[in-house]
């Protein structure tokens, strides 16, 4: 009897007869993703952070002030600013 898989995707289906014979599958199935981080960020993370701001935004947080209308509205035009065109 043989199971079908219910995807196409080579990813998500493994070839359970090479399982069984030992091949090494491993190979393939590691994960290729990787993490970059820009040179501004790693300098900000060498950095210390000012605590004098690092609390005025936990105050800002707490006081929920990203919350206001006023904030929002600004962060959506910022972001319709960027994605339409010119």
């Amino acid at each position: 009897m043989e199971i079908k898989p219910l995807s196409n995707n080579p990813y998500l289906n493994k070839d359970v007869a090479q399982l069984k014979k030992g091949k090494d599958v491993e190979e393939n199935t590691r994960a290729k993703d990787r993490l970059e981080l820009s040179s501004e960020a790693l300098h900000l993370k060498s950095d210390d952070l000012d605590l004098k701001k690092l609390d005025a935004i936990k105050a800002k947080i707490a006081n929920k002030y990203y919350d206001s209308e006023e904030v929002i509205g600004k962060v959506a035009d910022a972001i319709l600013k960027e994605t339409l065109p010119q």
